[in-house]
């Protein structure tokens, strides 16, 4: 059997393989009722009634086994291509995780020469994750350290800053507060910084933008004004409560939430709703958004195991897939998308979506790009976050890629490539089934 991730040991074990092994354990529970004597008083029972002592005499039996952590290190593909992950105990774990797809976005990080980075693509109706593929070089001076605690694997920490990925919640708790997604806004312009002068009133003169054509041009002085100006402390927290930021997200692997913490500071705020720090993201969070937007508001679970295998040859089938809760209204899930359609056309992504693979060619990008250099570690991180197609999303993603001085790729081009495989393999299986 072939490894799928690179040994990176992620002790979990939460609510999907809980919900199989009580389901499991259930079900023979049921299969097995309790005999009773004919008056039906259970505590009659007898063992052998040639016995000297009674049966409540009898040792105890040994407890049921049940499966152990998944470890993402284990994964594995079987004879038929299945992904699987050993769980102990004699139970394996059917994933979600489509083999090829995984193995090619490794591939892509590799070629990149990405000191750190993570890829991760969901299925927009199910959520359930197609790849979730990672690289990381510890003794590259751009990586930070990640300790013995807390999830080690890339796309499940939360190291990152969300940069102007979290334009998204901006621009969503703008419009959830009745602000005109045409109207045009005069800003003060704040390419790599925002001050007390970008929360204020503008001077005469100044240039004016959409929070579209904030949101795919990613211009920071609009949104720090705006912000501040339409959204108290509390609206801003609201939303990003709602997309589900400082909460753990239901997954069957160690996962950090992602955090966003809204200062009072109106400057700091203003910082804050432009992507100037104060909140972290994992790249698993950042499909979930992108999924969001394109649910039209709704905030799907994202679910990496199918089914369980039982240690004597029964199949339990996991949970199935469910909405977290509403983040936004449809119409401004579907207003987002409609900014979002320009990144990659004239915003932030249109250099690495300027010639695309063949297997992209009419295939509508929706996406939203984010970069923000941490001081701490001078490592410059790059987002690209969103779902494809445009007018019928089937996949959604999140791409985080952390470089020093020197890089070779940054996010957009990552996300490019591996959605060009996705689309590829798709297209393959389609003349497969004619």
């Amino acid at each position: 059997m072939r490894r799928l991730f690179s040994p990176v040991v992620v002790a979990a074990h939460i609510v999907a393989l809980h919900l199989l092994v009580l389901l499991y354990f259930g079900s023979r529970d049921d299969a097995a009722p309790a005999a009773t004597s004919p008056g039906g008083d259970a505590s009659d029972i007898g063992g052998d009634p040639l016995a000297s002592a009674p049966a409540s005499a009898a040792e105890p039996e040994a407890p049921a086994p049940t499966p152990g952590p998944l470890d993402l290190a284990a994964v594995s593909t079987d004879a038929d291509g299945q992904t699987i992950a050993d769980l102990g105990n004699g139970f394996i774990g059917e994933l979600t995780l489509d083999a090829t797809l995984q193995k090619k976005a490794t591939r892509i990080l590799e070629r990149g020469k990405v000191p750190v980075g993570a890829i991760v693509l969901m299925d927009v109706k199910t959520g359930d994750v197609l790849a979730l593929a990672e690289r990381r070089l510890a003794d590259n001076p751009a990586v930070p350290a990640f300790g013995d605690t807390g999830p080690q694997h890339v796309a499940l920490r939360a190291f990152a800053p969300a940069a102007s990925v979290f334009k998204i919640i901006s621009a969503a708790a703008l419009l959830e507060a009745g602000v005109s997604s045409t109207a045009a806004f005069p800003y003060l312009a704040g390419h790599q910084r925002v001050g007390a002068d970008h929360v204020g009133a503008p001077p005469a003169g100044s240039p004016t933008a959409t929070i579209g054509e904030g949101l795919s041009k990613s211009i920071n002085g609009l949104f720090a004004r705006l912000a501040t100006e339409k959204l108290e402390q509390d609206a801003l927290s609201t939303a990003a409560q709602k997309f589900y930021f400082n909460e753990v997200l239901p997954f069957p692997a160690l996962t950090d939430a992602s955090t966003a913490q809204v200062p009072r500071n109106v400057v700091e705020r203003g910082r804050m709703a432009a992507g100037f720090f104060h909140s972290k993201m994992t790249a698993l969070h950042g499909a979930v958004i992108a999924a969001t937007i394109a649910r039209d508001g709704e905030v799907p679970s994202p679910r990496l195991v199918t089914r369980l295998r039982t240690p004597d040859g029964r199949m339990q089938d996991g949970p199935p897939p469910v909405a977290l809760g509403r983040a936004v209204q449809a119409s401004t899930a579907r207003a987002l998308g409609r900014m979002m359609r320009d990144t990659t056309e004239d915003g932030t992504a249109r250099r690495a979506f300027s010639q695309v693979p063949k297997s992209l060619e009419g295939v509508q990008i929706v996406g939203k790009t984010g970069t923000l250099t941490d001081p701490s570690t001078k490592t410059d991180y790059t987002w690209f976050v969103g779902y494809a197609p445009a007018d019928s999303p089937r996949v959604a993603f999140s791409v985080l890629v952390g470089n020093g001085a020197l890089w070779w790729v940054r996010a957009t081009d990552v996300a490019r490539d591996v959605l060009a495989a996705h689309f590829d393999a798709e297209a393959a299986r389609h003349v497969a089934t004619r």
